[in-house]
């Protein structure tokens, strides 16, 4: 992997290690950590041919995305990567695919799977940046946008971005936690 992708998959990685649905993918946060960012860069090197990156000029933030409005080939050899990124934790994140796949709509859009700012640097309204940059190609291409808020905090902040509720939210087995589905229609300029 391009290692300037890399250092996005670990810097999400590490903002991603403390959220209710990693800590449910994994107990032990160093674990965690190794785990996530392993996922997270077959997800960032998927992005770049069948998506995007969206990053701030010093990496203090990234969004990552997947074009949904035609069919993209799976992630090569996703299984067996996934098995050698998560090791014993496979299972969990093989069930979190599975609930997010069960729920993800069928409908052409864009799929903002990552949003991540470094702690020091969240409030400074670099993921609202971000996302805008991402919005007006979409709003200009009449492309909608889907995404899993991962509480309802968050999922304020992206209904102040246009998107709305889509359907219930849904919880991960075992206690896990909830996700708020939530999809964008394009915006008028």
């Amino acid at each position: 992997m391009n290692s300037a992708y890399g250092a996005v998959a670990a810097m999400l990685a590490r903002e991603f290690n403390d959220l209710p649905t990693a800590r449910w993918l994994v107990d032990d946060p160093d674990e965690r950590l190794e785990a996530v960012r392993g996922q997270f860069e077959l997800l960032v090197e998927h992005a770049l041919g069948h998506g995007g990156v969206v990053t701030s000029g010093d990496l203090d933030g990234a969004v990552v995305w997947f074009d949904h409005t035609a069919e993209a080939p799976p992630i090569p050899d996703y299984d067996e990567r996934m098995l050698a990124a998560c090791g014993p934790h496979i299972d969990r994140f093989r069930r979190l695919d599975e609930v997010m796949e069960a729920h993800h709509p069928d409908a052409p859009h864009h799929y903002i799977a990552l949003v991540g700012v470094r702690k020091e640097q969240r409030g400074n309204g670099i993921a609202t940046a971000m996302l805008q940059r991402h919005h007006r190609v979409l709003d200009r291409d009449g492309i909608p946008a889907y995404l899993e808020a991962v509480s309802p905090e968050t999922a304020k902040l992206y209904g102040k971005l246009g998107y709305e509720p889509l359907g219930e939210r849904y919880g991960l087995a075992d206690g896990g936690p909830y996700l708020y589905p939530m999809w964008r229609e394009p915006q008028a300029a």
